[in-house]
């Protein structure tokens, strides 16, 4: 092999018998060869490819380094449509996440807009076009979550070896505004218990009680009552760990008074005795349209039961621990609720016993 004055990196001229080029030696004889282009790609392999003439292996040469072009790989790779590979994750996943219905939400847009196209054919330019549209739509919160969903999707591809480049990667989350801390005023609270039945305010009272999440509070069953203790465990949180909550004395009046049917273990379940869904989809909003309470939820009711422990002067990690936070970034937006707390923490510093012998000379002394 000899190397020619080509002027390009990773282009070299190879002689040969029956080679379709001629080029002239320095003894002026005419030497027949082939024009070759040599790279290095993205996994580490040194490939070497035989091209036509200079020209085009010059321009093949620079291709071939800017995309970092594997040819072993690239032969076992197919072109899977977007919409199979999604229906063959969420096979996957079924019955292993708590968010599996995002995740089929998700999985359902996704196919309704590339679910056509190879997953190849989606570039990072055609994602940032759909994220300024969702944007007009939802909060930057769903469309990262959305665009989470599929970067994921895209990474277990190229463990698979599907595709080798992730175009999600590209984009880089959106900022998300901090989150709303709505909760119950003492006046609301009043006007809500007047003019709602006893069995609703039950409902509404252990959840002000224990910060219980939606689907917590739709899944607790009498198993997870422990009257011995005084706990509640919440078998598998959103976080995928148990998680125990101290039952107040009212909880306990509560639980107390409500029927404990033996052909059912929940304990807020529907006439067909499954979750009741429709209550707190249907039933709690117009609860709350009827007494005038605007910009309020269900989640809204474990704002409330943080807000209060924070103005009670509770610690975060204690308030962490019992709302079942993952960490205590999570639960700061309720620190600028317990000023008393802060205060009194602050005060130690006036109450610091200091030396006499520290103790500044008056002026004219």
């Amino acid at each position: 092999m000899k190397l020619s004055n080509s002027g390009s990196r990773g282009v070299y001229w190879r002689a040969t018998a029956r080679g379709s080029q001629v080029l002239h030696s320095p003894s002026r004889q005419r030497v027949r060869g082939e024009w070759w282009i040599r790279w290095m790609c993205s996994y580490g392999h040194l490939h070497r490819e035989q091209v036509g003439p200079k020209s085009l292996a010059q321009r093949e040469s620079e291709k071939r380094r800017s995309e970092k072009f594997c040819p072993r790989v690239q032969v076992r790779l197919k072109r899977p449509l977007l919409a199979d590979v999604i229906k063959e994750h969420l096979a996957r996943r079924q019955g292993q996440k708590k968010s599996y219905r995002d995740d089929i939400r998700f999985g359902r847009n996704w196919t309704e807009r590339f679910g056509k196209l190879a997953l190849q054919d989606i570039t990072a330019a055609m994602l940032e076009h759909v994220r300024v549209e969702r944007l007009l739509a939802v909060e930057p919160g769903t469309v990262n979550r959305e665009f989470g969903f599929l970067k994921h999707l895209y990474n277990m591809a190229i463990r698979d070896e599907k595709i080798a480049v992730n175009p999600v990667g590209k984009l880089r989350n959106l900022q998300e505004p901090s989150g709303r801390v709505r909760y119950l005023s003492s006046e609301e609270e009043a006007r809500l218990m007047a003019k709602t039945s006893k069995a609703e305010w039950d409902r509404i009272e252990l959840a002000l009680h224990t910060g219980l999440r939606k689907g917590e509070f739709l899944a607790l069953e009498w198993t997870h009552v422990d009257f011995k203790t005084g706990l509640l465990t919440i078998p598998r949180t959103k976080n995928g760990s148990t998680r125990h909550i101290p039952m107040t004395s009212v909880v306990r009046d509560i639980l107390h008074r409500l029927p404990r049917p033996l052909h059912n273990s929940l304990v807020f379940p529907n006439s067909a005795g499954k979750s009741d869904y429709r209550w707190v989809g249907k039933a709690f909003p117009s609860i709350m349209q009827a007494t005038h309470i605007d910009n309020f939820h269900f989640h809204d009711l474990r704002h409330t039961f943080a807000s209060r422990l924070a103005m009670a002067g509770v610690d975060l990690l204690a308030i962490m621990q019992l709302g079942g936070w993952k960490s205590l970034a999570m639960v700061q937006r309720y620190a600028h609720l317990s000023p008393d707390h802060l205060q009194a923490s602050v005060e130690c510093l006036v109450t610091r016993q200091i030396p006499k012998e520290a103790t500044p000379v008056a002026q004219g002394q």
